[in-house]
């Protein structure tokens, strides 16, 4: 998802100026740029088109320039369930960063997996970041590795059909958990959409930031489904400043098939 990508690669370019980040778009892109050429650390999204994070992890695994005991790989994931988590493990996983997830904890994973392999000293260069030669990789840098969303920067910029209808939005009484940075809130989404969900959550001493990530879990059919947000607005609900109700929107980040078609059957169904 470039959202998370974008507020990954800010965060590392900000704490480490002398790391080297480069991006893939899709699990099939990383997997050509890993074969081009060597990386320090991969930073990788489980849900992924093309192939999976797990599907990359295991494949990487094989590889032997990208062995367990050698090179670092974190996987970035919404999915916390006990099973995800074992296979992770069981594939090779060095760590596992839970979203939604703060720069100070994305920070803290990087600095964790650099020192089990000994490259902490290249967080800690203070040389110009340099270019990746064709050749190979700059010994001035730690080099990372992304990969989350779909194919094709142009997704960045939004087009629309100027006779499509505009998109409809319910109001609803859907109780449920949000997550904002490692902190679970029980809340009332009271409007939803396929992009989009306004709601009502108390809050004594966390407040949400704006642009900030949310995982919502919502639920159809009896399947609950883990979906990924950004914080659009924060604002009080009561017309005071200590209010401790807040309205809260939420953008949809997901771009993931299964979930869009999950999203649209809960939708219908509201």
């Amino acid at each position: 998802m470039s959202f998370t990508r974008d507020l990954i690669r800010r965060t590392l370019r900000k704490q480490f100026p002398a790391v080297e980040i480069e991006e893939a778009v899709n699990g099939r892109k990383a997997q050509q740029m890993l074969n081009k050429t060597q990386f320090d650390i991969v930073l990788c999204d489980w849900e992924m088109p093309e192939m999976t994070g797990v599907e990359l992890l295991k494949w990487r695994r094989e590889q032997p320039k990208y062995k367990k005991e050698d090179v670092p790989f974190v996987m970035i994931t919404s999915r916390g369930d006990k099973s995800h988590v074992v296979e992770a493990v069981q594939s090779g996983v060095t760590d596992y960063l839970g979203k939604p997830f703060s720069s100070e904890q994305l920070i803290n994973k990087v600095v964790s997996a650099a020192k089990k392999h000994g490259i902490e000293r290249k967080l800690s260069s203070q040389k110009p970041r340099e270019s990746i030669s064709p050749g190979g990789v700059s010994a001035a840098s730690l080099d990372v590795l992304m990969g989350a969303g779909k194919a094709s920067p142009v997704q960045a910029t939004k087009f629309t059909n100027p006779d499509a209808p505009a998109v409809s939005v319910k109001d609803v009484k859907v109780p449920t958990l949000v997550r904002f940075e490692g902190k679970q809130f029980r809340c009332m989404i009271v409007q939803f959409s396929k992009t989009e969900a306004t709601m009502f959550i108390k809050s004594d001493d966390v407040v949400p930031q704006v642009l900030g990530q949310a995982v919502l879990d919502l639920e159809f059919d009896g399947t609950v489904n883990r979906l990924n947000y950004f914080i659009q607005s924060v604002a009080t609900t009561e017309k005071k400043p200590d209010s401790t109700f807040l309205t809260v929107v939420l953008g949809l980040i997901d771009q993931d098939s299964e979930k869009e078609a999950f999203i649209a059957q809960l939708f219908d169904s509201l």
